[in-house]
C-alpha cells in the first residue's frame, strides 16, 4: 500500500510482523511534481548570440470551479475545455489535475502531498468591530466549523485582526485540531509554543433644553448643539480612519497568503464596521442632509463632511485594492455576522441603521459569502463547500521578471454552455516575501511535503520500546556540510531544526525544535570537507503509524532542506523487525544532540554487546556491517538477510534480540532481514 492510501501519507501495515526496508528512511523521495508551489522556481538558461542570460521561471497553479445554472459543480471536464490568458497572452496548460472532494475514490488516488488536494481555511477573529458577547458567539461558530464542516485532510489556520495591532497569526494552516481548538478558545491571548504554529459605539441623546426658555437660553443651546455636531464630525473622521486601516489590514493578510499554494478561504468572524464610513450616509438621514444643505446655502463648506455625505473616496479606493489583492492571491473571504439577528432599534438610541452591510462590502468582491441571522452554520457552510466539491487545477509556466509583480489572469471555458466559472483573477511573481509569508511558507513545507533542497537533508526514525506506554523514537538527520558552509553570512550560519511526528489523523503527537549558531571560521573547513551536521533527537510516541517530518532552515539566507521518514511504532507485544542500521564509519560529522521527550530515560539505544555505534542514515557504497533489532519473536527463530549476509554477532535482552550482519558483497540496493 502506498503512502497515498492513508491520510497524511502514512503506510498502513496490516500484518503482525512489521518490516522496515533498509533504504526507505533516507531523505523522502517525493513523487509530487514540482509544479505544486507558486513560489517554486526552476532555472532556465537561454543562450543568445552575444551573451547568456538566466531567466527564472515560476510554475503557477490556477484552481478553477465550474458551476451549472443551479449552482452545482460540473464534472467531467478536461484541459481542452479551458483556455488560460496571462496579461493578454495565451499560456499553454502544462499540467491538469481534477480533485473531487465528494468522491472517496478520487481523493484516494490524489497524492496527499499535493496542496491542491487539500482545502485551506483561516478562521479570522475581528477584535476591533466585535463586542465581547459576540466574540463568544464567534468562538462557538468557529468550533462548529472545525468539528462539523472541515474535512479530515483540510488545513485550518486561526488568526486575529485588530485595527491597532494589525494581523496576528495564532496557528498556521495545519491538520492538528488541538492547536486550532486552543487558539479558538482564547483568540485574544493565545500564543503557540511551537515556532511554526502548526502545535463603534452609538451616540448618546442630546437634551435640547426647555422650550419655554428665553432667547439667551436658546442661543446657548444652539451653540451646544453645534459643538456636539462638530465633535461628532471629528469622531467620524477618527472612525473612518480606523475602518480604512482595517480594510488595509485585510489586503495585507491576503498578500501574505499569496505564497501558500492552492485556494485559501478566510472565514471572518465579525459584526462589521459602520458601512457609512465607506459608502456614505443612508438616504433616510434626512435631518443631517438638511443641516448640510443650510450650511452649503450660507457658503460654510467647512461644515460639510463630504465623506459622510457621498462616501469616502479613499475608503472605496482601498476596498478596490483589497479585492484585487484577494483575487490575485487566490484568497476568498467569507464573513459570519456574529451579532446574530440584528435589531433596528434600541432603548438608548431609538431607531438606527444596523444592516451589517460592511460584511457584504468586504466579502462580495472576493467571491465570498456572508452568513447571518442564523445560529446553525452547518447548512450554510455545507452549501458553500458543495460548490467547491470539484476543483480543476490548471498549471502553466511563466517567467519571473520582477519579484512581487502583479499579473492579471483570465480563464475561458470552451464548449461548456450555461456554466459559471470561478477562478483566481491574477497572481504575484515569486519573491519579495514578508515575515508572515515566510512563516506560512515554512509551515506549508511541513504540511504538504514541499520539495525544498537548498540544503540536502536525510532522515532516519526508528522505534525502541521502553517501560512506558510510549516508545522511544530517535530521529537522526544528516545535513550536508558544503551547503551549510555556503548558506551563512559573515562567517555565521544560524540553523533551525524543526521535527514533527504526525499521526494518521494529522495530529502532531510530538515535536522537537533546535537552534544552533555555527561559527564558520571554526567549523567551515570541516563542513566543506564532505561531512556536515548529524543531529540526534528523541521523540516519545504511542503505538501507531507516523510521518516524521523535518525541516532545516538557515536564517541568514533562508536556505532550507526537508526530509520525511515514515515510521510504525509497534504495540508492546507485537512481533516487529527494525530496519537495518549500518555502522557510521566516517568521522567528519559534527554531532549535535537535540532534545529528548523520553520520560523513562531509556538511554542511547544503538548498542550491541556493549558496543555503541552511530547509525548511518544513508547507506553508502561499500557499507557491509549492519544491525537489526527483533522484538517479541520466538527464541528459536532464524533470520536471513537479502542480499546475502553473514551473521557475525548477536545478543538478547528481555524480548529484544540484536543481530549483527555483514554483507558478503558490497551492495547499493535495498537490504532487508526476514524470518527464515
Amino acid at each position: 500500500m502506498s503512502p497515498a492510501d492513508e491520510p497524511g501519507g502514512l503506510r498502513n501495515l496490516g500484518s503482525r510482523i512489521v518490516t522496515f526496508p533498509g533504504l526507505t528512511h533516507r531523505g523522502y523521495t517525493l513523487t509530487m511534481r514540482t509544479r505544486i508551489a507558486l513560489s517554486l522556481s526552476l532555472l532556465a538558461t537561454l543562450a543568445f548570440a552575444q551573451s547568456r542570460e538566466t531567466v527564472t521561471v515560476s510554475v503557477v497553479e490556477v484552481p478553477v470551479t465550474v458551476l451549472d445554472a443551479a449552482g452545482n459543480p460540473v464534472r467531467g471536464l478536461t484541459a481542452a475545455n479551458f483556455e488560460l490568458i496571462d496579461e493578454g497572452k495565451s499560456r499553454a496548460i502544462t499540467s491538469f489535475d481534477v480533485f473531487d472532494f465528494a468522491s472517496e475514490e478520487s481523493m484516494k488516488s490524489a497524492s496527499p502531498m499535493n496542496p491542491a488536494a487539500r482545502r485551506s481555511f483561516m478562521l479570522l477573529f475581528d477584535l476591533s468591530f466585535s463586542s465581547p458577547a459576540s466574540l463568544i458567539k464567534a468562538q462557538d461558530a468557529a468550533r462548529a466549523f472545525v468539528e462539523q464542516n472541515a474535512g479530515k485532510r483540510d488545513l485550518v489556520a486561526v488568526g486575529t485582526v485588530d485595527v491597532d495591532k494589525g494581523f496576528r497569526l495564532l496557528s498556521a494552516f495545519t491538520t492538528d485540531r488541538e492547536i486550532v481548538r486552543a487558539a479558538i478558545g482564547d483568540p485574544m491571548n493565545f500564543k503557540a509554543f511551537d515556532p511554526l504554529q502548526i502545535a463603534g459605539a452609538g451616540q448618546g441623546n442630546t437634551d435640547t433644553g426647555n422650550s419655554n426658555a428665553g432667547q439667551a437660553g436658546r442661543g446657548v443651546d444652539a451653540e451646544i448643539r453645534e459643538m456636539t455636531r462638530r465633535g461628532a464630525l471629528l469622531d467620524d473622521q477618527y472612525n473612518r480612519a480606523r475602518v480604512e486601516k482595517q480594510i488595509t489590514n485585510f489586503g495585507g493578510l491576503a498578500r501574505a497568503l499569496r505564497g501558500v499554494a492552492g485556494r485559501k478561504q478566510i472565514v471572518l468572524l465579525s459584526e462589521g464596521f459602520d458601512p457609512r464610513f465607506v459608502q456614505g450616509r443612508e438616504v433616510r438621514s434626512v435631518r443631517e442632509q438638511q443641516v448640510e444643505n443650510e450650511a452649503a446655502s450660507r457658503g460654510q463648506i467647512w461644515n460639510i463632511d463630504s465623506d459622510s455625505r457621498f462616501g469616502s473616496a479613499e475608503g472605496l479606493n482601498l476596498l478596490g485594492k483589497m479585492a484585487d489583492v484577494f483575487r490575485r492571491s487566490d484568497v476568498i473571504l467569507h464573513a459570519i455576522d456574529i451579532q446574530g439577528v440584528r435589531a433596528t432599534t434600541d432603548m438608548r438610541n431609538g431607531a438606527k441603521v444596523n444592516s451589517g452591510d460592511a460584511l457584504f462590502m468586504v466579502a462580495n468582491p472576493t467571491g465570498g459569502h456572508v452568513f447571518r441571522n442564523t445560529n446553525d452554520l452547518k447548512d450554510d457552510f455545507a452549501r458553500m463547500l458543495k460548490q467547491q466539491e470539484v476543483v480543476y487545477v490548471l498549471a502553466f509556466s511563466a517567467p519571473t521578471t520582477t519579484p512581487g509583480k502583479a499579473h492579471s489572469l483570465k480563464v475561458r471555458l470552451r464548449n461548456v454552455p450555461d456554466a459559471h466559472i470561478v477562478y483566481r483573477s491574477g497572481y504575484f511573481e515569486a519573491g519579495g516575501e514578508g515575515q508572515i509569508e515566510r512563516s506560512l511558507s515554512n509551515a506549508e513545507i511541513i504540511m504538504n511535503d514541499m520539495p525544498v533542497d537548498d540544503l540536502h537533508v536525510a532522515a532516519l526514525a526508528a522505534p525502541f520500546p521502553t517501560t512506558d506506554a510510549n516508545a522511544q523514537v530517535p530521529v537522526i538527520l544528516e545535513i550536508e556540510g558544503k551547503e551549510l558552509a555556503t548558506s551563512g553570512r559573515d562567517n555565521l550560519a544560524t540553523a533551525e531544526i524543526y521535527v514533527y511526528a504526525f499521526d494518521a489523523d494529522g495530529k502532531v503527537r510530538d515535536s522537537l525544535f533546535q537552534r544552533m549558531g555555527l561559527d564558520l571560521t571554526k567549523v567551515g573547513a570541516k563542513l566543506r570537507a564532505g561531512g556536515g551536521i548529524k543531529y540526534y533527537g528523541t521523540l516519545s510516541l504511542p503505538p501507531g503509524s507516523y510521518a516524521v517530518k523535518s525541516l532545516v532552515r538557515v536564517l541568514e539566507t533562508e536556505s532550507k532542506g526537508y526530509a520525511r521518514a515514515d515510521v510504525v511504532v509497534p504495540g508492546a507485544s507485537e512481533v516487529a523487525v527494525s530496519q537495518p542500521f549500518f555502522w557510521e564509519t566516517q568521522s567528519q560529522w559534527l554531532m549535535v544532540k537535540g532534545g529528548s521527550h523520553d520520560k523513562t530515560n531509556a538511554g542511547y539505544p544503538f548498542v550491541v554487546n556493549d558496543e555503541t555505534f552511530i547509525p548511518r542514515v544513508r547507506m553508502q557504497p561499500g557499507d557491509r556491517k549492519f544491525a537489526v533489532f527483533v522484538y517479541n519473536a520466538p527464541a528459536d527463530a532464524e533470520w536471513v538477510a537479502t542480499p546475502q549476509a553473514k551473521l557475525v554477532a548477536q545478543s538478547r535482552a528481555g524480548g529484544v534480540r540484536k543481530l549483527v550482519f555483514e554483507l558478503e558483497a558490497a551492495s547499493s540496493g535495498e537490504v532487508t532481514v526476514t524470518r527464515k
